[in-house]
């Protein structure tokens, strides 16, 4: 039986064609796809090795990240309100919060001075930004993209960040507080029978799971430096919210049995808990951003392509392929494409053509660059599309990177014999201007 059902998700699943069965099926078949997609995914791009960074990261980070929270309430008169919805999250660890709090506190009253205070703000601050720009940095890895935000994308959208984190914090919690208390106070007054009050109750304990999801969804929005469609971060914010909800209520639940390691740890015994449910969390937001990226991206992955290590003759073929349809999407004077737009037209997946794509632009045969208010790379031809033939993308693949080994003997029969093939190549009659190559495609 086990057998047939791995069998079924690694090999009958990919045969099946969702356009050929029925609705209900075909959004079935859809999500298994992207469900074993995702895992596939997350092994791969070593998200629990990523996790075990994000947890040391947040360990270290996280007396800073509380004292600055409570720097910007206080600011607002709020910090009493921040005291009450932190201990919330954790009811069961009033303790370890409250320690937090107090440490986050003294941190604060440490920067105090004039010099110090400066110097102490410029480490808090920078200590925070860096923690936000390691999560950007396995999003950006989770969806391929080479770079991540300049310096100062960084600064103005990590503060911004920052400043409406305590914010949204406790407005959040205030109406939610205040959602229940009118609405207990009106189902009084209407008479409501017993089993809508309920169904009502019921809604309104959900407050919380639905906080998170907008959190999560947010979080698969914002933070990769790529366009992300909103539909998939919501998606994506919403199955990570359900399982955080549910390891929360696990490691709550697990707390009855931290009494027995008081003899090992001491008053630390609630530490090794704590530090598998943020080592859990972040799997479980990582599982999340994989989630996102292959809703996002289901066509170009949906034949369930394999990332195996590409023949440099297929690179090629890829790379002359990219450069064709860049050539021809800039002669017919088209918005240019992205590495996403790019994939989609040649059905090849992104994870292939982003490192091809950057080949290409480190060999000079393409420039990348931002256009106003985008945040994906468009890429153009960088030479003279008259010179774009077969054997020059070719040849100037072959000479990206470094050519010659100091003080190390060549053969020179063996670089006389390349460079023949060269000449060869360039002198053939297949050797084609890459604009005048009759192969068309979908151009928006």
């Amino acid at each position: 039986m086990n057998l047939n059902l791995i069998r079924f998700i690694q090999e009958d699943l990919w045969q099946l064609h969702e356009g050929t069965l029925p609705p209900f099926k075909t959004t079935l078949i859809k999500s298994l796809k992207i469900a074993y997609l995702s895992a596939q995914g997350f092994s791969r791009d070593l998200c629990q090795l990523r996790a075990s960074a994000l947890t040391l990261y947040s360990l270290l980070s996280i007396v800073p990240v509380i004292a600055m929270l409570f720097g910007i309430a206080k600011g607002f008169g709020f910090e009493k309100m921040l005291e009450q919805r932190l201990i919330e999250q954790a009811p069961e660890q009033n303790t370890l919060v409250l320690q937090l709090i107090s440490f986050a506190q003294k941190l604060l009253d440490s920067t105090k001075g004039e010099v110090v205070a400066g110097i102490g703000l410029i480490v808090l601050f920078w200590t925070i930004i860096s923690v936000i720009g390691n999560i950007e940095e396995s999003f950006n890895f989770i969806w391929k993209i080479p770079k991540g935000r300049s310096m100062s994308r960084k600064f103005s959208d990590y503060l911004s960040l920052m400043l409406l984190a305590p914010v949204v914090l406790i407005a959040s919690s205030s109406i939610t507080v205040l959602l229940k208390t009118e609405i207990t106070w009106l189902i009084t007054v209407i008479e409501l029978p017993a089993l809508g009050s309920w169904l009502v109750i019921k809604a309104l304990s959900l407050s919380p799971l639905i906080l998170m999801i907008a959190l999560f969804a947010f979080t698969f929005i914002f933070m990769p430096n790529h366009s992300v469609n909103h539909r998939a971060g919501l998606i994506a914010g919403v199955v990570t919210g359900i399982l955080y909800d549910a390891s929360q209520w696990a490691y709550l639940s697990l707390q009855i049995g931290v009494s027995g390691y008081n003899a090992i740890y001491g008053s630390f015994a609630a530490l090794p808990l704590f530090v598998v449910w943020i080592q859990t969390g972040w799997m479980i937001v990582l599982l999340g951003c994989e989630l996102a990226f292959f809703i996002q991206n289901y066509e170009i992955y949906r034949h369930n392509d394999r990332f195996a290590d590409l023949s440099f003759s297929l690179k090629k073929i890829i790379a002359l392929q990219i450069t064709h349809v860049i050539v021809q999407n800039f002669s017919g004077v088209h918005k240019p494409l992205t590495a996403t737009e790019i994939a989609i037209k040649l059905v090849i997946p992104i994870a292939i053509i982003q490192p091809v794509l950057s080949t290409l632009t480190a060999s000079h045969i393409l420039i990348a660059f931002k256009q106003q208010d985008e945040i994906d790379e468009a890429y153009q031809p960088a030479v003279d599309t008259n010179h774009l033939t077969i054997a020059f993308v070719i040849n100037a693949l072959e000479q990206c990177g470094q050519n010659q080994l100091p003080e190390i003997n060549q053969a020179h029969l063996f670089i006389n014999a390349t460079d023949a093939f060269r000449k060869l190549m360039k002198a053939s009659e297949q050797n084609c201007l890459l604009k005048e190559c009759l192969i068309t495609y979908k151009l928006e």
